[in-house]
């Protein structure tokens, strides 16, 4: 099991880097994707900043609180962008009859699905992030930072990743029984993003449920900036939750790995 891992890790290795130095023989080109994310990002960022220009607070969070949290989430989703790329255009592979041919290789099909793109392009909204995060602080002075809160950071921003890479397999995964991903994988995948760009106390507590619960994108975004920020959570739960974020975040993946395996083995060819 161990060096079957191992085998794939290696095989994801090397995907990713024939994929890197195939983008980078056209550097211009390159340099200009990334900088064509990094503008529409951060106008979406800027967007988001205009509300504060009315209304000096949105349910008692500031524009430092909020961007802080804007960017966060942006983190966590560029990542997720960087890496599931490949799982995001699964629909093509099923309707190009492309996954036979995976099948038939001697390595997992997850592996070969998530390696076959890498778009460094995706750089732009993290860099994007990463900017909005400086901006964040300039407008919170007064925030005290310590190790605990850092730790807390970081592990929200990998744990939003992985969130939203499983959420993307979930999707892909009903490719095999409807050929096109739904409307629904966008809803949790973009949907999602945008809602956890704000705070999640201005919806209905069904919703909070829901991305605190069901699909635990909060975990990733908004639970880690309300324990930097001391801010209370929904429901009485405590700040201290935020440590759990890679437990949910594994437990989320590992049911969007189950449920992937369970579509592979019941996968029937197009036939094309």
């Amino acid at each position: 099991m161990f060096h079957a891992w191992l085998s794939d890790v290696r095989l994801y290795r090397l995907l990713i880097a024939m994929q890197i130095k195939a983008q980078l023989q056209y550097k211009v080109n390159l340099a200009v994707d990334i900088l064509t994310s990094f503008a529409v990002t951060c106008l979406e960022f800027g967007a988001l900043l205009l509300f504060f220009i009315p209304f000096p607070t949105l349910l008692g969070w500031r524009m430092g609180e909020v961007a802080l949290l804007a960017s966060i989430i942006s983190i966590g989703f560029g990542l997720a962008e960087l890496v599931g790329a490949g799982v995001d255009n699964f629909p093509f592979t099923i309707r190009k009859g492309e996954f036979d041919r995976v099948l038939l290789r001697p390595v997992g099909a997850f592996m070969q699905v998530v390696g076959s793109d890498f778009l460094l392009r995706r750089f732009g909204r993290i860099t994007q992030g990463l900017l909005g995060f400086v901006v964040a602080l300039h407008f919170l002075p007064n925030l005290h930072w310590t190790l605990a809160k850092v730790v807390v950071l970081l592990l929200g921003i990998a744990s939003g990743a992985v969130i939203f890479v499983a959420i993307l397999l979930l999707g892909a995964t009903l490719c095999f029984w409807t050929i096109e991903t739904t409307e629904l994988t966008s809803l949790l995948y973009y949907g999602g993003r945008e809602m956890l760009s704000y705070p999640m106390s201005i919806y209905h507590s069904l919703l909070q449920r829901a991305f605190l619960f069901v699909v635990p994108i909060a975990f990733g975004s908004y639970v880690p900036t309300c324990y930097i920020l001391e801010r209370s959570l929904p429901f009485g739960l405590p700040l201290e939750l935020a440590f759990a974020a890679p437990l949910v975040a594994l437990a989320f993946a590992l049911v969007a790995g189950a449920v992937w395996t369970f579509g592979v083995h019941h996968y029937q060819s197009t036939g094309s």
